[in-house]
């Protein structure tokens, strides 16, 4: 598990030994505030804790007119200067908290790389576990939070699946004063929406990025005398070890995961990759069984979390993790900083703008129901059109609204509060574009899924991994530029699937690649989670262990499961019409487990880490 941990009061005049029901293992307690793994310094009546993963130090030091190499002295000086807003400087992951007399500032990186940050109106911590361990504490399971999880996989900041338990987002500053508790943005919509975009050439813009993208794997390799890399097979990790090899001549040991039995497999396409630039090269093929370590991948997380890739990344870490490499680099979030989903971005716009929306709007509200659940093209045609119509929400691969209301009658249950904060209204096809970078792709799928995941995932496994493409002078350089050089082609192109995403990027490194990997067709950054259910008796193991569940047994209508596993069974038993159905009804049974044993684990105490032990 993670070396830094983080417990702390609000209220600096309390004794945090006093408020502790079991404190062995936490080591020495000081006042009201400790930490493991966090610097800390004070200076003019501020303390600071911090955990810090910070590549541009010089930068600060120039800033604050300092020679010191304490960076806990160094924040402060920041701070002092700048005040909060001057951590929008800092580049890399990082949790800071401020200590003042009567307030407390806590600020979290722009992605949520550094520790997760849990609170109550009384205390505060980096750790979900150790949550149980203030005096008085009860787990009770907080509904929109729940419901949240079983309809898009994760529950997004500031809510948690604990009643009175909040976590500060990513990005964002929680202030906590006698008055109460408030949030502000360290990065924000406006700056973007704003930013000055200067037409530049497309020769200038490539080799702008090629020297950013550089200098951010340099500064992260560092001096290191082995570096390893994540390699799928494409364009992203394809980049960073070509790059690589043009910055560093030392050893390079890369990772690849991949599936057995599996027809669209891009482990040949990464080893290719592996043999180009000589790096010692690492493959770990799944089968399945890697569902068994269900129970830990829930220790790590805390808040219940489920999408395609997590247990790919947490088999990945696993592997990383005994090979003790001084960094790993991974090619994560390079998609949503460039934009990701263009040809559905581009058929929402002609579909508002054509008048078909309320349309769309109407089917939407009539399929929301059991006719259109079936591995039929009515299942189909629902799923296209809600990535089309929805495309600033967060993608349902769970439970629809019909089915969460037979789980558990929602009428009481409040709609988490993120479907207030996105924009309903555009001027124009770059507003668009521009409201979907920022409030779905990074907002959601960086900073509440993909990079949250694998930064749980590294700290778990003690991987000291960095994300080369989701460098800070990489992010405002793409924020700047011109969206014609982050996604090329019209309006029409792209709805017809013609636009090239990450053009930029595939311009810069497609010399570089190996022709068979940049002329194959994209197959897609999913996990075929059915190959978690292949074994049958282990699936009716499943199915009897959820239905019993603590879990299972609150729901208002139990016979919503009997009916589940029924049609499930019958789909694991046949070829089936569409892939994404299997994909859909796969990822809701992952749920419903993951919470069974979320459940068992955090409301009933089960410290169990194997999911036979739940199951048998």
């Amino acid at each position: 598990m993670p070396k830094f941990r983080l417990l702390g009061l609000f209220d600096r005049t309390g004794k945090l030994s006093d408020h502790l029901q079991n404190k062995d293992g936490i080591g020495n307690i000081e006042e009201s505030l400790f930490g493991d793994g966090f610097i800390s310094g004070a200076y003019n009546g501020h303390t600071i804790y911090a955990y810090l993963k910070v590549y541009n130090i010089d930068e600060i030091r120039h800033v604050i007119d300092s020679l010191s190499d304490d960076p806990a002295e160094l924040i402060l000086g920041l701070y002092q200067k700048e005040g909060i807003r001057g951590f929008r400087r800092l580049n890399g992951k990082f949790t800071i908290i401020i200590r003042e007399k009567d307030r407390t500032t806590i600020v979290r990186d722009r992605n949520g790389k550094g520790p997760m940050v849990y609170f109550t109106d009384t205390f505060f911590t980096s750790s979900y576990q150790d949550l149980f361990l203030f005096r008085g504490f009860r787990a009770t399971p907080d509904m929109t939070g729940i419901t949240t999880f079983l309809k898009i996989g994760y529950i997004p900041a500031p809510i948690t699946s604990l009643a009175g338990v909040s976590k500060v987002p990513a990005g964002e500053i929680l202030i906590a004063t006698k008055d109460g508790f408030r949030y502000e943005e360290l990065y924000g919509y406006k700056e973007i929406i704003h930013a000055e975009r200067k037409e530049i050439s497309f020769e200038e813009a490539l080799n702008t990025y090629n020297e950013l993208l550089k200098n951010s794997l340099k500064r992260r390799i560092n001096d290191s005398n082995c570096v390893g890399t994540l390699l799928s097979g494409g364009y992203d990790s394809g980049g960073n070890i070509a790059l690589l090899r043009e910055v560093y001549t030392g050893k390079i040991k890369s990772f690849s995961i991949g599936f057995k039995d599996n027809p669209a497999s891009e482990l040949p396409y990464a080893r290719m990759m592996a043999d180009k630039f000589d790096a010692d090269h690492v493959e770990y093929v799944m089968d399945g069984s890697e569902i068994e370590y269900l129970p830990d991948i829930i220790d790590i997380m805390g808040d219940p979390f489920s999408e395609s890739g997590f247990m790919l990344n947490y088999a990945a870490m696993k592997v990383v993790g005994s090979e003790d490499l001084p960094v790993v680099i991974g090619g994560d979030g390079n998609d949503q900083y460039f934009g990701a989903g263009i040809r559905e971005t581009a058929l929402h716009y002609k579909m508002r703008k054509s008048g078909l929306a309320p349309f769309a709007w109407l089917f939407d509200k009539l399929s929301d129901n059991s006719l259109f659940d079936k591995d039929n093209l009515a299942f189909r045609l629902h799923f296209q059109n809600q990535k089309i119509l929805k495309v600033m929400e967060p993608e349902t691969f769970g439970f629809h609204g019909f089915q969460l209301n037979q789980m558990f009658g929602m009428k009481g249950i409040k709609p988490h509060p993120y479907l207030k904060s996105i924009p309903r209204k555009f001027g124009n096809y770059e507003e668009l574009f521009l409201q979907r970078n920022y409030y779905l792709h990074i907002r959601h799928s960086v900073n509440e899924v993909i990079l949250h995941k694998a930064a749980r995932f590294s700290d778990a496994f003690d991987v000291n991994l960095s994300f080369s493409y989701t460098d800070l002078d990489i992010y405002h350089f793409l924020q700047r530029m011109p969206i014609h050089l982050r996604a090329k082609g019209s309006i029409k192109e792209s709805m017809k699937g013609k636009g090239v995403s990450k053009y930029l990027l595939k311009e810069l490194v497609r010399p570089k690649l190996p022709e068979a990997v940049t002329n194959r067709p994209k197959q897609g950054g999913f996990s075929p989670l059915e190959i978690f259910f292949n074994d049958e008796n282990r699936r009716k193991q499943i199915y009897s262990y959820i239905r019993n569940s603590s879990f299972g047994k609150s729901l208002r209508q139990n016979n919503f499961l009997n009916v589940f596993f029924e049609n499930y069974e019958q789909l694991s038993k046949g070829t089936g019409y569409w892939f994404w159905h299997k994909q859909v009804k796969s990822n809701q049974l992952i749920n419903l487990l993951i919470l069974s044993i979320w459940w068992d684990k955090v409301v009933n105490n089960r410290k169990e880490s194997k999911l036979s032990d739940y199951i048998l």
